[in-house]
């Protein structure tokens, strides 16, 4: 059984820029994934006072679980991990 997906509510900015990458890159990516991940962007950054970062990574992990396949969330978890290296 693959381990549960999971976000540290510290790592949510980079997570964002991370799927925002995935969205956007040569995935084909649904149009409707697009846009609410858009619309996640938009709220963390217009509002920031106004979405922590636990509720932050808690929509990212919503987002990732209905548009991200399992093999692409090792990916973007190396990904992650390589940003965070370079921090």
């Amino acid at each position: 059984m693959p381990r549960p997906r999971a976000l540290q509510a510290a790592e949510a900015p980079l997570w964002l820029a991370v799927l925002l990458d995935y969205s956007f890159g040569d995935k084909g990516t649904q149009r409707a994934a697009q846009l609410d991940l858009l619309g996640i962007a938009h709220d963390a950054t217009a509002y920031p006072d106004d979405i922590p970062g636990w509720r932050l990574a808690e929509l990212l992990l919503c987002w990732a679980e209905q548009y991200v396949s399992a093999e692409d969330w090792k990916r973007l978890q190396a990904r992650v991990r390589k940003r965070r290296g370079q921090a």
